[in-house]
């Protein structure tokens, strides 16, 4: 072989060599070049994923934020709403009462509650029963044999003029205090009892009430 032939086959083999290290190269540089947009991707998807996890952490919290607000107003609103029902109950209700008082038929039927209620507690003992009524004989005769009925021994009247509507019955040291003060002296029951009668139909939907009608 010539020395030119050998030169030249020397630089064809530098030649090759040299492709086969640029090839290898490029194919490192790609893999690299891969290997960073993939982490860039990666990056870009969890920045994301926080981004959105924390827009949506914000708006839950405003959320109930806002909740939190709209309870504290409903609350309010019920509370004014209560205190506004009561004042008007505790303006009606001992006129109301009195009125009642003043019917005969409603009348006879407070007597009843009333004596009932002492025949529980008071039976078995002399009973003295006050009331602002100037009640007739006949109408003593009839109250005293109810009161014999419920359990009294013996029945006498007091009957002072300033008694409100209503009566008392006593024996010995217990009494039964049936007047208007002493029907209301439970304040807290009787507003509890009558919210939980008239908040519910305050609280109905319009159109429920409407049908209602």
């Amino acid at each position: 072989m010539s020395t030119d032939t050998q030169a030249q086959a020397l630089l064809q083999g530098v030649a090759e060599d040299r492709e086969r290290r640029c090839a290898l190269l490029r194919t490192a540089a790609d893999s690299q070049a891969q290997q960073i947009v993939r982490s860039a991707h990666t990056a870009a998807r969890r920045s994301v994923h926080d981004s959105v996890t924390q827009e949506r952490a914000r708006m839950e919290f405003g959320l109930r934020q806002a909740t939190a607000r709209a309870d504290i107003e409903v609350r309010r609103q019920e509370q004014h709403t209560s205190r506004e029902l009561l004042g008007q109950m505790w303006t009606a209700i001992a006129e109301v009462l009195t009125h009642r008082w003043r019917d005969p038929t409603l009348r006879s039927v407070w007597i009843e509650a009333a004596l009932l209620q002492a025949g529980k507690l008071l039976g078995g003992r002399p009973w003295r029963i006050d009331s602002g009524v100037d009640w007739t004989q006949q109408e003593r005769a009839e109250l005293t044999a109810q009161a014999h009925r419920r359990g009294a021994t013996t029945v006498s009247f007091a009957l002072p003029a300033a008694l409100p509507a209503g009566l008392k019955i006593h024996a010995e040291r217990v009494c039964v205090d049936a007047t208007v003060p002493g029907l209301l002296a439970q304040r807290g029951a009787i507003e509890a009892a009558f919210l939980a009668e008239y908040l519910p139909v305050i609280k109905k939907p319009a159109a429920e009430q409407h049908s209602d009608g």
